[in-house]
């Protein structure tokens, strides 16, 4: 029955990834007036350098990467909590010495894929919302922020283009530097660190230290760690699988300590996430030992039943962490539950009015047409929840090309890791969809998402899995033809 059903998912994995458009949308680029520029832009500078700069031009997407591992390490420095800009000029730098270098005749080539298509239309339905926006110069504000998201992405790709060395390493330094975060909120809770703002509900919780690290949001840090967490156990599955024991130590390590600080956030959307993770590589856990490992099957029959009986117990252990969990399910007892259920409601009725095409992009343009539905007393930045927050900001159609991306992303993953016999990139590609699953299923409640802490890993995740299905593919294409 599980073949059969790994069967299925192969088949619809197959279609989502639209793999079979990849080769039309490269070809639709290059015969576009945007492709034909490029075309033209190139064979310009190359009648001018005619191959003398081929070394500047390898240079430039050298430091390009390293802007990349420089993103990585320094994304939960306390200065890019209100500095965004900084973090902006670094990226647009690093795309701005990408393409130098690729005109230049670097050696590194980029092929489109369908994928790109998802996100260049999401930014021109971005576009057409801020242009149609009553509130248009506050939503240019957004489309700007869009616009540097959307940089990123086409710089990670670029960078991590059928790289999975080069994935390897800017995840293991985004893991370092989460670990580092970590140890720090750990420090924080040992001396009983004073919350920045009233975090919990009183009437319904005890008090408890909610660690934020250098973020300074317990939530914000959570939303940060998330990601961060099934990534680092990817590089010890990867490292255990490859017979690299010593290797495994600094991630084995990293994801008890995120682990430990994920949960001392006190975040209730942390708790969600963490729940979406270990069901999903648990999923991917049971299903490849089931296949692979026929020998474990009893002894994974038997995990099913005690591992939940096991997790129950341990929950009766830590009170706090017990009625943090039991207060999702509080409704509108809870105050932060209310606040957000009101934000909801007036969040879909925005939606239902500007179905369309939004209200235009940023949270400065929410705030002003917001103020039109509120409820008294429930002021917000955001719709906390992140496919509601698109849908009111670009309607059905960036909605619709959002969750396309998403999908599409799994999807590559999950072949990746079925049809790659190549232990780093079939572990890292399981570690890809479980972090992409937790920050969607933390946007469900949250809005720290939009933060660039959350936003830059998030868009570095789908590049990657690109980058690990293109290795795939590549691979398997070089065999099939050896053969």
């Amino acid at each position: 029955m599980i073949t059969a059903l790994q069967r299925k998912c192969d088949v619809m994995a197959e279609i989502v990834s639209l793999e079979s458009a990849d080769t039309g949308w490269q070809a639709t680029f290059e015969h576009s007036l945007a492709g034909k520029f490029t075309k033209a832009l190139n064979e310009f500078f190359s009648k001018i350098t005619k191959s003398k700069y081929t070394s500047a031009g390898n240079f430039l997407q050298l430091v390009s990467y390293l802007a990349v591992l420089v993103i990585a390490v320094i994304l939960p420095l306390p200065q890019f909590a209100s500095d965004k800009e900084g973090l902006a000029l670094v990226v647009l730098a690093g795309l701005g010495l990408r393409i130098l270098g690729n005109l230049l005749g670097g050696k590194e080539k980029y092929s489109f894929t369908a994928m790109d298509a998802l996100i260049i239309g999401l930014l021109a339905i971005n576009i057409v919302a801020t242009f149609a926006s009553r509130y248009f110069a506050d939503s240019l504000i957004g489309l700007a922020k869009v616009v540097v998201y959307t940089a990123s992405y086409f710089l990670f790709s670029a960078v991590l283009n059928k790289s999975p060395k080069k994935v390897i390493l800017v995840t293991a330094a985004l893991v370092f530097s989460g670990l580092l975060v970590s140890l720090y909120g750990l420090y924080q809770y040992k001396i009983g660190v004073a919350p920045l703002a009233t975090w919990e509900d009183p009437t319904l919780e005890s008090k408890a230290t909610r660690i934020y690290s250098t973020l300074n949001n317990p939530n914000l840090l959570a939303g940060y760690l998330i990601p961060l967490l099934p990534l680092s156990f990817a590089l010890t599955a990867a490292s255990f699988s490859a017979r690299r024991f010593f290797l495994s130590l600094f991630p084995l390590g990293a994801t008890a300590v995120i682990f430990a600080a994920l949960l001392l956030t006190g975040s209730r959307g942390a708790i969600i996430a963490l729940g979406a993770i270990v069901f999903v590589l648990g999923a991917i856990l049971f299903q490849w030992l089931y296949v692979e490992k026929p020998k474990t099957r009893k002894l994974l029959m038997a995990a099913l039943i005690l591992l939940p009986l096991i997790a129950a117990a341990a929950l009766q252990l830590v009170p706090g962490f017990e009625q943090r969990i039991s207060s999702i399910f509080a409704g509108r007892e809870h105050s932060s539950n209310s606040y957000r259920m009101n934000v909801w409601e007036s969040s879909w009725q925005m939606f239902l009015d500007n179905w369309w095409i939004g209200i235009g992009p940023g949270n400065k343009t929410f705030r002003l047409a917001y103020g039109l539905y509120m409820r008294s007393g429930f002021d917000a930045l955001g719709t906390y929840c992140v496919p509601l927050e698109i849908a009111v900001e670009t309607g059905i159609v960036g909605l619709i090309l959002f969750v396309g991306m998403v999908f599409l992303s799994l999807s590559r993953a999950h072949l990746t890791f079925w049809q790659c016999q190549t232990a780093y990139v079939r572990w890292l590609a399981a570690g890809l969809a479980a972090a992409i699953v937790g920050v969607m299923a933390h946007g469900l409640v949250d809005t720290v998402f939009y933060r660039p802490q959350v936003q830059l890993i998030f868009w570095f995740l789908l590049a990657a899995c690109v980058a690990l299905r293109k290795f795939c593919q590549n691979k398997n294409h070089s065999l099939n033809h050896t053969a």
